[in-house]
């Protein structure tokens, strides 16, 4: 007998794909900060686009022989979305090398403190600039954002109830199909 896809995997599949929405949306969405002199102004939480593009889920139901086996959504994200998405608390830097491919990446734009002008990104100013970051990251911390934490608690509340009633379905329909098969 082969195992039809039941209600379960749909319940769970739409989990998957309504947290990864969800989050996608508000790690793109434009929020109020604060610059250094006081003055407010609009950003987004992922400037690029790389951190809402990595934002997936990966769903395993069941086992190579077609059994259901304990039903699992796995999400997953580029490695820096934790810290963007639960924040750091003071006292705890960010590592200094992955700041320093972000930068890179990004590019920052390295400027000379005494004349004001633009400089040339080397690997010296730019671990210099990395590793001013992470102090700063260190000493006042970095306020949560929970573009991933929200949509999930969210969707989760109404999950186990959901998950329950699917599952019971999906119980019944295997049952009564292996009394159809036996019986005709």
């Amino acid at each position: 007998m082969s195992r039809v896809k039941g209600r379960a995997d749909d319940i769970l599949e739409a989990f998957g794909q309504d947290v990864v929405r969800l989050s996608q949306i508000n790690v793109g969405s434009y929020r109020r900060a604060v610059n250094s002199r006081g003055k407010s102004y609009r950003k987004r939480i992922d400037n690029s686009g790389a951190l809402r593009n990595s934002i997936g889920y990966q769903l395993d139901m069941r086992g190579e022989d077609g059994r259901f086996i304990a039903g699992r959504v796995t999400f997953s994200m580029l490695d820096y979305g934790k810290y963007v998405d639960a924040g750091r608390k003071k006292g705890k830097g960010i590592p200094v090398k992955p700041l320093m491919a972000w930068i890179k990446k990004k590019p920052l734009k390295i400027r000379d403190l005494e004349t004001g002008a633009f400089v040339k990104a080397t690997d010296a100013r730019v671990k210099s600039l990395a590793f001013l970051i992470s102090r700063k990251a260190k000493e006042k911390g970095i306020k949560p954002t929970n573009f991933f934490s929200d949509p999930f608690n969210e969707k989760f509340e109404t999950l186990g109830k959901d998950l329950a009633n699917a599952v019971g379905d999906d119980y019944a329909n295997a049952v009564g199909q292996s009394i159809e098969e036996n019986l005709g």
